[in-house]
């Protein structure tokens, strides 16, 4: 970058500024600069838009560099002039603002800077009016967060003393680039657009912060009283609006429509095939509690929408319905937001169920309302798609017998009569036994519209409450499904209203599978959908075919047509580690009778799909194999099977019955004393298990990197044969 000399004097100190003539100045004013509060282009310490909030130099702080080619046409078709502000550690004070202007008040506010950090090191203040957390209005800065250097917004709001932040990790948007960083607030959501590309959202309520003494500072920030500096680059131009600008505005200030096309791919990646293991794109976007629905041929599937894992808000959650759909389980479809958040008042949109009747979908949920508790509401549409949140709103609260606050996850239902029914989520105001009143409140109409209050559907009489229910009829049985601290559970009967029989085994999956829900499919298939968390609420998202057997209880096994696909098996040679051991690779006898006796395929993939049949014979005691595995069976992931237990689980190879973790296992696994089926699928840190399709498994894994697949026995004798292990493609 080139730049010309001169001196004025700030503050009785001369200081440098770089300056170019007139002539050489070429910008091409953005159209939307024309109405903002103030634009600092940095060929001077003027503001160019409206009253004159001019900047003042504070240390070292060069102004009027010029930007060289190819960036100086990029900075010019933004609207910017071609010159920038080195910053060397120094920083600029714009005050207050003219007539105290960069104060901001109100429900809008939109913030642009187009700014490098050649280096890479970031760490800094960028823009602020601070003070501390609790006083601050805005900020824009950058530091290190859970081991990654994050890019952040922060903005205070009269309804909390924490501010709503919004942000994305410096190495997903690229260390040495320009960027183009746009902020906008909107009355009910906060946004964070880097060069063009939504990459964080928030959900607001409440008013901008007012009696915010502090200056607004570039390149700093004052916390208690002591200022921060430290930001090492350069800032082609920065402009603060008091409204929200629209998105053609920010496709403009961000280099144009193909420029933020190419952006969104390098940023956020494509989009990805819906099918086993998919999570929306984005670095802190998940998939929720799972609404599967099935009406003319076609499967709904409605998600709650997540962000930073039910933080959003304040810890509200500001979940949204997304939705996807097929008509094949193979080829999904992507809608728009079925049920957005809209009014401030709305915390979330909780978990609910569909109904299609006479015409209509209708969408029953419930909204979370911060300091209030949770209410029912409805919306509708006619094609299922497009929803219209509908009065009264809310459509029903909770009233005697039922606790105020906890009334959510409302499942709709029309039994045989025509009734229709809605299971709730709520909590007994006197429970019959201290802190077990969670129970499932049940409401009934004849207009899907005005609901009356009924005695408990079920009272779980477990700490929790049942979360997420589920009801449905199949083959001749009744089957009602809710979640005790995320753990679907089902219950069976003849009686379309109970009583409710527990059987043996009641669960689907192990304890990671979370709110497992369930919808009808082509060919009298039933679905179950749900999410594995990732580090918390919110994960990928994860299906099931639910099997059923004559006396009403149920399996699963994996759902095909989701499965990602993989190659042909690869060639297996395996060697011997221990003595006992009969070998023609593709069939392996291990005698291990009173003894650990492997055998180790060197080699393998990183991610696979590994299919073999196991026999045991009698009085096996404990057999598997293992992923990921190093050394001479020292370090991996076992898959481990106890028939005597009749248990499948996740373990490490050292661990000890007291040291298996019990939400890596299922129990209650019949026929593993007898020849049956491994199917197992191993992708970046999870691991998904079938057992002779008819019970299923699924656990995050450690991410060991080790490339050997182990088979083992002790105290056992086993085959293992017709071994498959087939990489991804």
């Amino acid at each position: 970058m080139s730049k010309r000399t001169d001196l004025i004097y700030v503050d009785g100190e001369s200081t440098k500024i770089h300056t170019l003539e007139s002539k050489r100045r070429l910008s091409i004013e953005n159209p939307s600069f024309k109405n903002a509060l103030a634009v600092w282009h940095m060929f001077s310490l003027d503001d160019t838009a409206g009253n004159n909030s001019f900047l003042t130099i504070c240390g070292d702080v060069e102004i009027g560099i010029e930007i060289e080619s190819p960036e100086l046409e990029e900075s010019i078709k933004r609207g910017g002039d071609g010159c920038s502000a080195k910053f060397n550690g120094g920083y600029l004070d714009a005050g207050q603002g003219s007539r105290g202007e960069l104060n901001l008040k109100g429900k809008e506010m939109s913030l642009c800077v187009r700014l490098i950090d050649p280096k890479g090191d970031w760490d800094a203040p960028i823009i602020s009016k601070y003070g501390s957390s609790s006083r601050m209005i805005y900020r824009l800065f950058a530091a290190q967060a859970n081991n990654q250097m994050l890019l952040a917004f922060e903005l205070g709001l009269d309804s909390d003393d924490r501010p709503l932040q919004v942000s994305v990790p410096i190495e997903l948007i690229g260390e040495e680039k320009w960027h183009d960083i746009i902020i906008r607030y909107n009355k009910t959501k906060l946004e964070m657009f880097v060069d063009g590309v939504l990459v964080d959202e928030e959900w607001t309520m409440g008013e901008i912060r007012q009696a915010n003494s502090e200056p607004c500072l570039i390149g700093a920030e004052i916390s208690e009283g002591n200022i921060k500096s430290g930001f090492y680059g350069f800032i082609d131009h920065i402009a603060l609006w008091d409204r929200a600008i629209s998105n053609e505005e920010i496709i403009s200030l961000s280099g144009g429509k193909d420029l933020v096309t190419q952006r969104e791919h390098e940023i956020l990646g494509d989009e990805k095939a819906i099918e086993q293991y998919w999570k929306p794109r984005g670095h802190n976007v998940y998939v929720g509690d799972c609404m599967p629905f099935f009406y003319d041929g076609t499967f709904h599937l409605f998600y709650l929408h997540d962000r930073r894992h039910h933080r959003s808000k304040w810890g509200y959650g500001a979940h949204q319905w997304a939705h996807i759909s097929t008509t094949d389980l193979v080829n999904w479809k992507q809608h728009p937001l079925a049920i957005p958040i809209t009014e401030e008042h709305e915390g979330s949109i909780c978990t609910g169920s569909v109904l299609f009747y006479q015409g209509t979908y209708y969408a029953y949920y419930a909204t979370r309302i911060p300091k209030q508790g949770e209410f029912l509401s409805y919306a509708t549409s006619i094609n299922g798609i497009h929803f219209i949140k509908n009065q009264p709103n809310p459509l029903a609260t909770p009233e005697p017998p039922y606790k105020k606050g906890p009334f959510r996850d409302p499942a709709i239902f029309q039994d045989e009569e025509g009734l229709f029914h809605l299971l709730v989520t709520s909590e007994l105001e006197v429970p019959y036994l201290t802190a077990r009143g969670g129970c499932l409140a049940h409401l009934t109409s004849v207009d899907l519209q005005t609901w009356e209050t009924k005695e408990p559907f079920i009272v779980s009489g477990q700490i929790g409450q049942p979360e997420c229910p589920d009801y449905f009829y199949w083959n001749g049985w009744y089957y009602l499904v809710y979640s005790i601290h995320g753990i679907a559970r089902y219950r069976i009967s003849k009686e379309q209203f109970g009583p409710w029989q527990k059987l043996k085994n009641d669960s689907f999956d192990g304890a990671q599978l979370r709110v497992l829900k369930t919808a009808e499919f082509t060919g009298n298939r039933r679905i179950g959908v749900a999410f594995l968390p990732d580090g918390g609420y919110g994960g990928h998202l994860i299906f099931r075919e639910i099997i059923q057997y004559e006396d009403g209880s149920l399996g699963t096994k994996f759902v095909e047509e989701t499965i990602p696909k993989f190659g042909e098996s690869i060639q297996l040679q395996f060697g011997v580690l221990t003595d006992s051991i009969l070998n023609d690779d593709n069939n392996i006898k291990i005698n291990a009778t009173d003894s650990l006796e492997s055998v180790v395929l060197s080699e393998t993939p990183r991610d696979f799909r590994v299919v073999l049949q196991i026999n045991p014979e009698p009085n096996a005691s404990c057999f598997g194999i293992c992923v990921r595995g190093s050394g001479n069976f020292c370090e991996g992931n076992e898959i481990r099977i106890e028939p005597h237990k009749q248990k499948v689980g996740v373990c490490k190879p050292d661990s000890s019955l007291l040291e298996e973790n019990e939400s890596s296992s299922i129990y209650f696994v019949d026929g593993l004393d007898k020849p049956f089926k491994l199917d197992a699928i191993v992708k970046n840190d999870l691991i998904d298990i079938c057992i002779d399709n008819r019970r299923t498994l699924i656990s995050r894994i450690p991410k060991f990197n080790g490339n050997r697949l182990f088979l083992f026995a002790q105290n056992a004798s086993v085959s293992f044969e017709n071994i498959e292990v087939r990489p991804f493609i």
